[in-house]
C-alpha cells in the first residue's frame, strides 16, 4: 500500500470530501463518505468499492488496522489542522473513506427477499437521520428482509445515517426513493399484510395474529402517516404505555414491535 502526504487544503481529493458534505452532490456523483473505522472495516467485509481513504497524521501515527493494507492501493495522510475540515461530525474519529454507493430500487430489494416468509420496514416521510439510521440497524438486528423508505425522507447516505445504522446498512437490502402507490401495489400484488403503528388503534400490536408476510409502516416524526399512507394499511395496532407518554420515538417504536414479530415467527 502506498503512503501518500497531502497539504493543501484546496487538494482535489480534499475537496471532494467536502463537496460530499451535501446531498446534491453525494447523488450527482453516486458517492457517499464513511467517517468510521468500524463502519470502514464493515465496507471492506461487504465488498463495497472503495475509492479513497484519508487519514489523520495522528492516527496513523498510532497504526492502522491490517485490512487497510488488503483493501487499499494507496493511504492519504494529512495534518491534523487540515483533516478537521473533512469530517462533518464534531469528534472525528480520525478516518474518512470515499464509498461508491450502491443501487438502491425496488426490484432489487424484492428479488433479495424470501417471498414465502418476509418482514419489511416501510418509512414514509422519515426526516431525521438518526432514526433511520437506528432503524436499519434495529431491522436487520430482528431479521428484518429489507426497508422500503419512500420518496421525501432523509437521504440513505446522509453521513449521520451511515454511522448510526453502522454496518447494517451494507447488509440489509434497502429501496429508496420509493413512490407510495408504487410500493402499495408491490406489497398487495405480493400478499404482504400493511401493518402501521397508531396510538388511536384499539387493537395491541402484542394481539395481533401476524401472517408470514409482513411490512411495518412507520411514518413522520412529527405528523405520523399521510392520508395516502393510511388508505395502503391493512391492520393499525399501537402499544400500550404507562403514564401520560403519548407516543414513542419512532425507532425505539420499531423496534419494539420489530423484536415481538420476530419472536413470533420463531415460535
Amino acid at each position: 500500500m502506498r503512503i501518500v502526504t497531502l497539504s493543501s487544503p484546496s487538494n482535489p481529493l480534499l475537496k471532494r470530501i467536502r463537496s460530499l458534505h451535501e446531498r446534491q452532490a453525494r447523488h450527482k456523483a453516486g458517492l457517499f463518505l464513511i467517517e468510521s473505522e468500524t463502519v470502514l472495516l464493515e465496507a471492506f467485509a461487504r465488498d463495497l468499492e472503495i475509492e479513497a481513504v484519508v487519514v489523520d497524521r495522528e492516527y496513523f501515527e498510532k497504526g492502522f488496522p491490517e485490512t487497510f493494507d488488503d483493501n487499499l492501493v494507496e493511504l492519504n495522510v494529512v495534518e491534523s489542522a487540515l483533516f478537521k475540515t473533512l469530517p462533518t461530525t464534531s469528534t472525528p474519529s480520525g478516518v474518512v473513506a470515499i464509498a461508491k454507493a450502491r443501487d438502491h430500487r425496488l426490484d432489487g430489494l424484492l428479488q433479495a427477499v424470501d417471498h414465502d416468509h418476509v418482514t419489511l420496514v416501510v418509512c414514509e416521510n422519515v426526516q431525521d437521520p438518526g432514526n433511520l439510521g437506528t432503524i436499519i440497524r434495529t431491522a436487520l438486528a430482528f431479521g428484518a428482509g429489507g426497508l422500503i423508505l419512500t420518496r421525501g425522507s432523509v437521504d440513505i447516505y446522509n453521513p449521520k445515517v451511515v454511522r448510526s445504522a453502522m454496518g447494517a446498512l451494507f447488509q440489509l437490502p434497502i429501496a429508496t426513493n420509493v413512490e407510495l402507490g408504487e410500493c402499495h401495489r408491490h406489497l398487495k400484488n405480493r400478499g404482504i399484510d400493511i401493518v402501521a403503528l397508531s396510538p388511536e388503534a384499539e387493537q395491541s400490536f402484542i394481539d395481533l395474529n401476524y401472517g408470514k408476510k409482513v411490512a411495518l409502516l412507520l411514518g413522520n416524526e412529527a405528523n405520523g402517516l399521510t392520508p395516502e399512507a393510511e388508505a395502503m394499511v391493512t391492520t393499525r395496532v399501537r402499544i400500550p404505555m404507562h403514564g401520560d407518554v403519548e407516543s414513542l420515538n419512532v425507532a425505539i417504536a420499531a423496534g419494539v414491535v420489530l423484536f415481538h414479530v420476530s419472536n413470533v415467527a420463531a415460535r
